[in-house]
């Protein structure tokens, strides 16, 4: 009986012991990952009207992930190259961690890669120049190297990671559309190729009809990522739902909500 009894109390605990661990592995984690769209620019309070506190309440619900935590490691200004240098690490850590679940990812990089062009020579002064198409194919073949790395890596760490996981990836709108700037028509054929539509088919056909949009959505979805489409969400309404009228190409609190609003959409569909 006392050989019983202390087999009880050993296992006893051993349990109390394994506990702590077992309670923090249930730890359900949403990781928002990218540029300065996931950081929340443009939004009047960042930590509550931007796109990732909206999702991390909806990702709340049990569900729709049953998350109990987030975690955002989005960078200001961050592209293709430089997620892939500091914060794919930071994500992967995050990932790995036997601490934690990672249920839910959204991942919004790929914009600062065209974007950037916008500001320096040749495309600031012509945008529809062969100089400027020439940065912008070069962009473009760098997303195209960069974004299977990016999106694969995440996806390999989630697959070793307990539970069931879903990743998020955007689409970007046309931060001049409805503006009539020089620069609208030059972004649609950056961001859906010369066919303006997005065809996954397109690089067998003709390379030219290959944009941002194109990579970002054919790539999400071999890679088993929920493709969230916000060409269509801001549409032709930049006005409205972002701060491009002052020189802002951010959304505001409305056009984040209609963000939100499309994942959830993407999610449920």
């Amino acid at each position: 009986m006392r050989r019983l009894s202390s087999l009880l109390l050993a296992l006893a605990v051993t349990a109390m012991l394994a506990a702590p661990a077992a309670a923090a592995r249930d730890r359900a984690i949403y990781l928002a990952l990218g540029d300065s769209l996931a950081v929340g620019d443009g939004a009047t309070v960042p930590a509550g009207t931007s796109y990732v506190p909206l999702m991390a309440d909806y990702f709340g619900g049990t569900r729709h992930g049953a998350i109990t935590d987030f975690v955002n490691l989005a960078v200001g200004g961050e592209n293709t190259g430089s997620f892939i240098a500091g914060q794919l690490g930071a994500a992967l850590a995050t990932i790995n961690d036997p601490d934690t679940d990672v249920a839910r990812v959204t991942l919004s990089i790929g914009g600062n890669d065209l974007g950037d062009l916008l500001s320096t020579p040749p495309c600031n002064a012509d945008p529809t120049g062969a100089a400027c198409q020439f940065a912008v194919f070069t962009a473009l073949s760098g997303v195209a190297n960069n974004y299977p790395v990016i999106l694969g890596s995440l996806q390999a760490a989630l697959a070793a990671d307990p539970g069931d996981e879903k990743v998020f990836v955007v689409t970007l709108w046309n931060a001049f559309g409805g503006t009539g700037s020089p620069f609208e028509v030059p972004v649609d054929f950056a961001l859906l190729g010369s066919d303006l539509m997005v065809d996954c088919a397109a690089n067998a056909v003709d390379p030219t009809r290959i944009g941002l949009n194109d990579l970002i959505s054919c790539i999400g979805m071999v890679l088993d990522a929920v493709v969230v489409d916000l060409y269509p969400v801001i549409g032709d309404s930049s006005l409205t739902y972002t701060h491009i009228g002052v020189g802002d190409v951010h959304p505001n609190d409305a056009g984040y909500a209609l963000i939100a609003k499309a994942h959830r959409r993407a999610d449920k569909a």
